[in-house]
């Protein structure tokens, strides 16, 4: 538990050490940050079993690099996962830090291509697991309704 509120603790002050410096210095582009979640309720099944699960992450960034609307960025994240069956891989909190580069697009669709290094630490066994992602996800919207 000590070295899992040291690594949050080194998150924590690194994030508020690269927002104190000046946003000419280096050439930053931006601080971009996020957060998703879903709290969601498996209904009970045959068995009785139901389950009210929290999940999500939150991440804090520096933009390095920016070509049109693709950026090059370095980020600390805190990702969570709680549910009330006490399920032990359903039950974990991790800070994490990784590089991306992202792109948006303004027609409905998002992208983001990189690798993390995460740190879980499971409520319910207290081990800790460390891991190396290498990722690729995307976000898209759009609107059937046709603007004049």
């Amino acid at each position: 538990m000590k070295r899992c509120f040291s690594i949050v603790l080194f998150s924590a002050v690194l994030c508020l050490s690269v927002l104190s410096i000046s946003d000419s210095a280096y050439a930053i582009e931006g601080f971009r940050g996020s957060s998703w979640g879903e709290l969601r309720y498996d209904i009970p099944t045959k068995n009785g079993t139901s389950d009210l699960w929290l999940y999500g992450w939150i991440k804090q960034g520096v933009d390095w690099k920016r070509w049109g609307n693709t950026t090059l960025n370095t980020y600390a994240t805190i990702r969570y996962s709680l549910d009330t069956e006490r399920l032990d891989w359903n039950s974990h909190i991790g800070p994490g830090v990784g590089i991306s580069v992202d792109t948006y697009s303004p027609k409905g669709i998002a992208a983001s291509w990189g690798v993390e290094y995460i740190w879980d630490r499971y409520y319910e066994s207290a081990r800790t697991e460390q891991k190396v992602v290498v990722y690729m996800n995307w976000f898209g919207w759009w609107d059937l309704k046709k603007k004049p």
